[in-house]
């Protein structure tokens, strides 16, 4: 099951038909990011993936969920548990206090190391699905060699998947996925970013150590979610971090390039594909994450977010890998009808070859009636122009 697509024989579908065959959700997402035959340009609404309207909690997000529910896949997701305090065995992390007030939750995690204990204060808002750090457990090079020093366990509660009591519609619509981050990030996450950044110049030797020490982890907790060889995609987040101008190219070089191309390669051994996640200027590195054999990158943001526009890399991409953009989250929240369409139409240029029509975030508050016009606007676009001859 894992990563198969096909042909599937129906007589209508929604949106202007121009063959007698469509592709169902599921194929359309996975056909899509091996460079397959699809039917039509798979539409990403991120926060509106579910696998029935009822599983949806805010009543103002239904009518679109409805709407789309035939058209889009969902997730199956089974965690990893890697953290990004030097992927840390979440049996030694252990919750000390947690306050609530105005809406925001503050969290203090003791991790518990041989050499003695670091902590971590987090805050994070219900709304917005935010999480933010207060205080980073690794501050010092002293630190560093007590996170360090923990002994690697598994997570306890990492199962290898199965697909046993997976909705109904998962044959059609679902999707076998797991997430995991670039190891890098799992070293530069547990310190302040200026740390690390200055870590890079003074001390990249140890940095590769301590990435290398994350890889391994990594890969032995892919072992297990891949044994099953149910999992069909596996994103990896993080490598905005380095991307320049955030890091110099030298050390992306050194803690990207290097380290996530054995993960994609771990990740093809057992026929799953591989989904990078990278925000921000992607024109200096998009040719090396197609190097590194990644299957789908996104979001490919278009300025002044990011550096590059959609046909752009298509260009650079060159039919390599597949693309998902380019829709700024901020222009559904706060943009009009024009906006959004113009925005749509521009994300089809350079060819539907291997792209996504993919928003760049889900909105962070409660939608409204503009915010929900303006999703129904870029539907009315990828309904006119998704369809592959």
């Amino acid at each position: 099951m894992a990563g198969s697509w096909g042909e599937v024989k129906l007589g209508a579908h929604s949106g202007p038909q121009v063959k007698d065959w469509v592709v169902n959700p599921r194929e359309r997402l996975l056909g899509t990011i091996r460079g397959g035959k699809v039917d039509r340009v798979p539409l990403l609404l991120h926060d509106f993936h579910y696998a029935s309207p009822e599983d949806v909690e805010e009543a103002a997000k239904r009518p679109i969920v409805e709407r789309m529910l035939d058209e889009t896949h969902f997730l199956v997701s089974f965690p990893a548990f890697i953290n990004r305090y030097l992927v840390t065995p979440p049996q030694r992390i252990r919750e000390v206090s947690r306050e609530e007030r105005n809406g925001e939750t503050t969290t203090v995690s003791e991790i518990d190391t041989p050499k003695g204990p670091l902590t971590a204060v987090t805050g994070t808002n219900r709304v917005s699905r935010t999480t933010w750090t207060l205080k980073y457990p690794v501050e010092s090079l002293e630190d560093i060699e007590k996170i360090r020093s923990v002994p690697w366990e598994m997570p306890p509660d990492l199962r290898p998947p199965d697909l046993t009591n997976v909705p109904a519609a998962f044959e059609t619509r679902g999707v076998a996925h797991t997430g995991v981050s670039s190891p890098f990030v799992c070293v530069a996450g547990m310190m302040p970013y200026e740390f690390f950044l200055g870590l890079c110049n003074t001390h990249l030797g140890l940095l590769e150590e301590l990435t290398a020490q994350c890889l391994e982890r990594i890969l032995e907790v892919l072992e297990v979610l891949l044994s099953t060889r149910v999992i069909d995609l596996v994103w990896m987040g993080g490598c905005e971090w380095l991307t320049p101008p955030m890091g110099a190219m030298a050390h992306y070089e050194a803690l990207v390039q290097r380290f996530e191309t054995p993960i994609i390669e771990r990740i093809h051994a057992a026929g799953a594909l591989s989904h990078v996640h990278c925000h921000g200027n992607v024109r200096s590195t998009l040719e090396m994450v197609r190097a590194r054999c990644a299957d789908y990158f996104e979001p490919v943001e278009p300025p002044p977010d990011g550096d590059i526009t959609f046909a752009e890399a298509k260009a650079l991409a060159n039919g390599g890998m597949t693309l998902g953009g380019n829709i700024e989250s901020r222009i559904l929240v706060h943009g009009d009808a024009a906006t959004v369409e113009r925005a749509a139409r521009c994300a089809f240029e350079g060819g539907k070859e291997r792209m996504a029509l993919q928003t760049s975030e889900g909105p962070l508050q409660p939608l409204t009636p503009g915010m929900s016009a303006n999703y129904h606007t870029l539907i009315d676009v990828w309904e006119e122009l998704s369809a592959i001859p």
